[in-house]
């Protein structure tokens, strides 16, 4: 199969050293006589990226992780999905190097589904073995909504700098690919002055970010940037407080360029909602309104945000074995947020079912956090939080500094991220952790 055309000669990739063509891109071989698991640590090269492309292109399954994931947690994923390849890692038991990748030594029996295409992780870098699984489909009908909704054509080059495992930075890839566009590819940040050096000169027409890119842009002064070649801003990851929501609108009005703020799930592949670059200003606090090909409906009862489109996964696996399975979710994503819908049928979410937060665009799970702490440490240890900071709490000083480093070294959280606090942990009278005693007090 072919899912990336590679054959033009039309520019694909620009990095600080050298400009690729499609047909330049570099390719790797991924064969055998039956569908296997590829795993691909990540990075933002055109190595990797050329190990991507071409591992959707063999119809094999393609998992993306961090290559700064935690090691140990790397191979507890590795022991129990037991992929027949390893792209980004020099070494590992039951494996043999060959030319440019880790190769597994034996065959074992295993049935993986015709349609499953990509694995990303639920939750980033913290080691999770559940994944969200996106079919050749989900993958193809979601770039082409965002192409449409964004106007992406052959024109365009996006800055990429987010990480390919994560669903945003590889939404990018995928529209801009299909679309016949080009990316500049990079893994430096927004801080560095080197960054913009090179937007300007490669003469990139979009920049994407999540919430704290946007926080770090408007400190290191990027309203008052000479950018002549950037046309688009697009935020997605997390929410965006609305001031700064309406101080990028504002100035991408008054600069005749468009921002757009998104709303979407790693489930969703990822794009669920927009606002229309002309409607941002008038609806600052909202998610907007469906992506193209999709619906967005409110659960009478509960007040749930249900989405309906083909970019919908196929449903989630936690092992090797849910690799075979066919698609469980039937295009229909139970967002987990509750939200509200006004006159005209734009959407703004009040909050969450279940105890997810956001943090520089990276999802984590509350309670596997704690349940990760409490087995590495045997304390008792609450997590709450919201968007902008994570709150640990523990009942031992002792404990504060070991479980910060913990939570730096397993999670790769910026330190303004999260704090840890020793405190007495209130319960309900059943014995159970009064989150919201937590909350009012801590976040």
């Amino acid at each position: 199969m072919s899912f990336f055309s590679l054959t033009s000669e039309r520019i694909a990739v620009v990095t600080k050293n050298r400009t690729y063509r499609y047909c330049d891109i570099p390719c790797m071989e991924f064969d055998s006589p039956s569908k296997e698991l590829i795993v691909i640590l990540c990075e933002n090269t055109i190595e990797v990226l050329g190990a991507y492309v071409s591992a959707v292109n063999s119809g094999h399954a393609t998992m993306l992780l961090s290559n700064d994931m935690n090691r140990d947690l790397l191979a507890d994923l590795l022991d129990t999905y037991k992929p027949k390849w390893i792209v980004g890692l020099d070494a590992f038991e039951g494996y043999a190097w060959q030319k440019d990748k880790l190769v597994r030594a034996q065959d074992i029996s295993q049935v993986i589904h015709k349609e499953l295409a990509v694995l990303l992780s639920t939750s980033g870098t913290t080691g999770s073995q559940k994944f969200v699984r996106l079919s050749y489909r989900n993958l193809k009908a979601n770039a082409e909504s965002i192409i449409t909704y964004l106007s992406i054509d052959a024109s365009e080059r996006a800055v990429m700098n987010l990480p390919l495992s994560y669903s945003y930075g590889l939404s990018i890839v995928n529209s801009h690919f299909l679309a016949s566009a080009s990316i500049v590819l990079t893994d430096e940040s927004v801080m560095a002055q080197s960054f913009w050096s090179l937007v300007n000169e490669q003469k990139a027409t979009s920049l994407a970010g999540v919430p704290f890119t946007y926080q770090m842009l408007q400190r290191i002064g990027f309203l008052t940037m000479d950018l002549p070649h950037l046309r688009t801003l697009t935020e997605a990851g997390g929410r965006l407080p609305v001031k700064l929501v309406e101080l990028f609108a504002d100035y991408a009005k008054k600069h005749d360029k468009r921002f757009f703020v998104m709303y979407g799930q790693t489930e969703a592949a990822p794009r669920i909602s927009y606002i229309p670059h002309d409607r941002v200003l008038d609806k600052p606090g909202s998610i907007g309104i469906a992506v193209p090909g999709g619906e967005l409906s409110i659960d009478a009862e509960t007040g749930e945000l249900i989405y309906y489109g083909p970019n919908v996964m196929m449903g989630y696996a936690e092992c090797l074995a849910d690799l075979a399975n066919a698609d469980e979710m039937h295009g229909v994503l139970h967002t987990g947020d509750t939200a509200v819908m006004d006159d005209e049928g734009y959407f703004t979410i009040t909050g969450r079912l279940k105890r997810f937060i956001k943090l520089f665009g990276l999802r984590l799970n509350l309670d596997e956090i704690e349940r990760t702490l409490e087995k590495e440490f045997h304390i008792a240890v609450a997590c709450v939080g919201n968007d902008d900071k994570l709150v640990i709490l523990v009942e031992e000083e002792s404990a504060v500094e070991p479980v910060k480093q913990a939570v730096a070294t397993l999670y790769k959280l910026h330190r303004t991220a999260y704090k840890v606090k020793a405190q007495d942990i209130p319960r309900l009278p059943n014995g159970k952790i009064n989150y919201v005693a937590i909350k009012e007090t801590s976040v």
